[in-house]
């Protein structure tokens, strides 16, 4: 189970008067809302190592278009909503579907921003949405550069010839070969906070 969180903030959101639901009735502000989502969803570290890693099988990366499904339909389908319940579905989800137990408080973090980017919507800013698809685009856009593409010799099989585009900070940067270091350090979100992942025992 989840432990308890108290938060200062509780981020409560209710439905206007004369509405059922949380639904955005301008289909603007709802589409953006919903790229919004999508967008927190996809720089979810803690979610992105899980996707990565399979842990939720081959259907990993469906999955993650799933969470973001679930919070948008949770909008559409109640008039009250609060951090700590987007906090708990996704909880939830994580450990169903991939068997994670999410210490670090990030499903938290995860409400924090999509009842702020609601609000956001809500009052028709949409400039936090745009920026958060503009960055993810272009590193969408710098992942492509940077594939590997490799041939295999004809003429010796087990020799590849690799042909990489690769940023020119790469030069610039100190590789360390050390695999023990590297399996010491754990990875740190956009936001500074060291990721605490468990992985359930079956």
């Amino acid at each position: 189970m989840s432990q308890e969180i108290i938060l200062e903030d509780a981020g409560y959101l209710a439905a206007l008067p004369g509405q059922k639901t949380l639904i955005l009735s301008d289909e603007k502000k709802q589409n953006t809302f919903e790229l919004g989502v999508s967008m927190i969803i996809y720089k979810w570290d803690t979610l992105n190592i899980a996707v990565d890693s399979k842990w939720g099988g081959p259907e990993s990366e469906g999955k993650r278009d799933w969470l973001t499904a679930i919070i948008i339909d949770a909008f559409k389908e109640n008039n009250e909503i609060d951090i700590i319940y987007i906090h708990e579905m996704l909880f939830n989800a994580m450990e169903d579907e991939f068997g994670v137990i999410v210490e670090d408080e990030s499903t938290v973090v995860i409400g924090q921003k999509v009842v702020e980017i609601y609000k956001e919507c809500l009052e028709g800013n949409f400039d936090h949405v745009h920026r958060m698809y503009e960055d993810w685009r272009s590193k969408q856009e710098r992942r492509h550069k940077t594939e590997v593409v490799i041939k295999e010799d004809e003429l010796n099989p087990d020799v590849s010839d690799v042909e990489e585009v690769v940023p020119d900070l790469v030069d610039e940067m100190d590789v360390d070969d050390d695999r023990d270091d590297r399996r010491d350090q754990r990875p740190v979100d956009d936001d500074g906070f060291t990721l605490v992942i468990r992985k359930k025992k079956h």
